[in-house]
């Protein structure tokens, strides 16, 4: 064994993986930074904002909130670090979307890389996947991270659909030409099953099959409803007093980008 695959054991030895918690904030940033560089100049990245959320969720309601979600088994969110010697190099994160575990930011810090810490972080939210009895993992991963869609071919995802992500700067749109028999105004109560219908209608439905799409996923979630993590609008396009569309806008702060899906 020569002396890289020494180091690349005994750090692999070392790494240890558990619950995030909010003294880990520092480092994390600094992995996200370091590990999303370039995404992050597209999307922006506000840690201001960030430590806000996890003073929220760290504070007396969000622990009382989590605690109980957690004992009832209902948990939203796992969220997951790998440490080496008392320094947190790697994250991930599970949120759970019915009978689906969705996997998010897998992350290792550069340095750190290729020494079987993503691997680690993977079998951990795989386990906790498979031990609250959800039925299927999904992630997503840009197309040109090689290493990382190695390792996930490995464990054996396999692609189910490609998608296109879209940015621009809201300054130089063109603004679309309006259509006067098409009414616009905020998506309401009792819009909620015209939505629904509207969408199964409209997006493929292996889509909606593997993310598990229901009802629920129009409504605001609770989670949301407590810690305010983001800003959203829903809107409904209606034509003749009918629902012919939807969208929904997401919006954090000045220094990220919004986010306009599920029209």
């Amino acid at each position: 064994m020569n002396e890289e695959e020494k180091s690349i054991d005994e750090i692999a030895n070392n790494v240890s993986i558990r619950d995030f918690r909010k003294s880990d904030l520092h480092d994390l940033l600094n992995v996200a930074h370091l590990s999303f560089s370039e995404e992050l100049e597209v999307t922006g990245f506000d840690p201001d904002h960030a430590k806000k959320m996890a003073d929220q969720m760290f504070g007396i309601i969000g622990r009382i909130f989590l605690g109980l979600a957690k004992l009832f088994g209902k948990e939203p969110v796992k969220f997951l670090v790998a440490q080496v010697d008392n320094r947190v190099v790697g994250a991930t994160m599970v949120t759970r979307r019915g009978k689906v575990g969705y996997i998010s930011t897998v992350m290792v810090h550069p340095t750190y890389r290729r020494k079987g810490i993503a691997r680690k972080l993977m079998k951990n939210a795989l386990d906790y996947i498979q031990k609250k009895k959800m039925e299927k993992a999904v992630l997503h991963v840009v197309s040109t991270n090689v290493p990382a869609k190695s390792l996930y071919t490995k464990l054996d995802f396999k692609e189910f659909e490609k998608i296109m992500y879209l940015v621009g700067n809201v300054d130089s749109f063109s603004q679309p030409e309006n259509v006067k028999e098409i009414q616009i105004r905020n998506f309401q109560k009792n819009d909620l099953d015209a939505v629904y219908e509207l969408i199964k209608s409209s997006e493929d439905p292996k889509h909606l099959e593997t993310f598990n799409f229901n009802k629920s996923d129009l409504k605001t979630s609770f989670i949301q409803r407590i810690f305010h993590v983001s800003t959203e609008n829903k809107i409904v396009a209606l034509y003749d007093n009918r629902i012919v569309g939807y969208a929904q806008a997401i919006y954090t702060t000045p220094n990220e980008a919004g986010r306009i899906r599920n029209v």
